[in-house]
């Protein structure tokens, strides 16, 4: 179920979009992010329309599987939940998209080895990508979702 940061669930992600998409200044970010938590692993997909200058309003929705063994698993499944997510949406709107995928190119970083092949992933279905520090709906909205640091209203 997707939800509103105020926790209010959002029964049809497709209307509660459409809603906001006035003309052809709205851009629609989505991207994940995951954290282990004993035998699971939580994700959180993020759907953040922008209207540059004026502001926006972010969707999000959890899940849950068994614990990602490795650290691919964990970021080609959050990039397949990105990529599930804005594939559902370009069906619906002629809108830029852009996903951004949890991965940094500094190679200091383990993550940085499979940036190529998630930014591949991402262009091939058509979209744009945003890797760190680019990757704002990624590395901020749905990392502090996951990990509990955003408390909603509801």
């Amino acid at each position: 179920m997707w939800r509103s940061l105020s926790g209010k669930p959002i029964p049809d992600l497709i209307a509660a979009t459409q809603e906001l998409l006035r003309g052809d200044r709205e851009v629609i970010h989505v991207g994940s992010d995951s954290q282990n938590y004993g035998q699971a692993t939580n994700y959180v997909t993020v759907v953040a329309v922008l209207d540059p200058g004026h502001g926006g309003r972010v969707f999000y929705r959890r899940s849950s599987i068994p614990r990602a063994q490795t650290l691919a698993h964990k970021l080609f499944l959050e990039a397949e939940l990105s990529l599930d997510a804005a594939l559902f949406l370009s069906r619906a709107f002629a809108h830029d998209i852009i996903v951004h995928v949890d991965v940094n190119q500094d190679i200091k970083h383990k993550s940085s080895q499979y940036v190529r092949a998630l930014a591949g992933m991402v262009l091939g279905h058509g979209f744009q990508v945003r890797v760190k520090p680019d990757s704002w709906a990624a590395t901020h909205l749905a990392d502090s979702l996951v990990k509990g640091k955003h408390f909603s209203a509801a």
